[in-house]
């Protein structure tokens, strides 16, 4: 789970921005390490009302793990999900987003884009701005629901 410098690194993110890991905190980011998916304010609240955690106390404390940089939110399709961005080591971060189901599925970008520097570069210089991240969602759609619409269309065909 969580190692001894992954906690401390959690607190002085908060320290340094005024904060302490309160227990409430913590169950939201245990949470969300957990289930290993981008979770929606009403997932994470599902999970964590057991400990007598309320839906205010959690949308409090998301925007402030937020803030600090410890968990990124995702919108995807005018809803918001978030996950852990602790380490705040990845520049580029990319998500496929299943058009049937609305999955969303991690992208393991350094194993698929070996060049994200020198797009970010070009970025930079031919629009005089500085990238600070690339967050992207790709449309497409999962094995699951492919497999699924390959049978719907054999049924149709074979009629």
């Amino acid at each position: 789970m969580y190692t001894i410098d992954d906690i401390d690194y959690i607190r002085s993110k908060l320290k340094n921005n005024g904060y302490k890991l309160t227990r409430q905190r913590f169950q939201i980011i245990n949470v969300i390490n957990k289930n290993k998916k981008h979770m929606s304010i009403d997932e994470i609240y599902s999970k964590v009302k057991r400990k007598n955690i309320g839906l205010s106390t959690v949308y409090r404390n998301v925007i402030i793990l937020e803030k600090v940089g410890i968990l990124k939110c995702i919108n995807i399709s005018n809803s918001n999900y978030y996950e852990i961005e602790c380490t705040g080591e990845h520049k580029v971060h990319v998500h496929a987003q299943c058009t049937e189901c609305n999955k969303l599925i991690d992208i393991d970008e350094s194993k698929l884009f070996k060049n994200w520097e020198i797009i970010m570069g070009k970025m930079e210089q031919n629009y005089n701005i500085t990238v600070d991240s690339i967050s992207m969602v790709v449309s497409s759609v999962c094995n699951k629901c492919s497999d699924s619409s390959d049978t719907w269309q054999d049924q149709i065909i074979n009629k």
